[in-house]
């Protein structure tokens, strides 16, 4: 009897081919469900990024008024903030109105609105943080302001002190 010689198969077996497209499979779905994490993780670092800026805005512009108010004023339950500065040109008269869910912001005397006139659009996204009032004067003639920018990841909070540099007691000087 001759030996009988061992045939040896070359190329891929059915199983072998299905535990290829399974593990090929699985590290396909790791890296897209990694790729999808960053892309959202990334849409609320800009989303919280861009609130954090408005709000920036809005407390560096109220600060600046407040800082070289001479008289202020806040009315209608804390919602808004007249200011009459040492500014010049159309910096002098200053107004500001927060509301849900926006922020309204007026310069010169000709510009102030009454109360039943509509401010001018300015940022957007502001809410009242709890039951707090966006403006209150405290006892020590300073105001504290706060508010708070809704994101889809979080809430981006602002609130400060800010006391005039020379405050006159009373007399709007002709803003409002």
């Amino acid at each position: 009897m001759t030996p009988r010689s061992s045939t040896n198969d070359d190329g891929l077996g059915l199983i072998e081919l299905v535990v290829a497209m399974v593990v090929s499979g699985l590290v396909i779905a790791a890296i897209a469900t990694i790729l999808v994490n960053s892309w959202r993780t990334q849409e609320q670092v800009t989303s919280v990024t861009q609130a954090t800026n408005r709000g920036q805005l809005v407390s560096s512009t109220i600060e600046r008024a407040m800082r070289n108010a001479l008289y202020f004023e806040v009315t209608e339950s804390g919602t808004v903030l007249r200011v009459s500065t040492s500014l010049a040109g159309n910096q002098k008269c200053q107004g500001f109105r927060l509301t849900d869910p926006g922020a309204q912001f007026a310069a010169d005397a000709a510009m102030l609105p009454s109360p039943n006139t509509t401010w001018p659009s300015w940022q957007t996204g502001i809410t009242k943080q709890g039951t707090t009032p966006y403006f209150v004067r405290t006892a020590a003639n300073s105001l504290t302001y706060t508010f708070k920018i809704t994101t889809e990841a979080s809430p981006v909070r602002f609130s400060a002190d800010v006391a005039p540099r020379s405050l006159q007691e009373s007399g709007s000087d002709g803003c409002w």
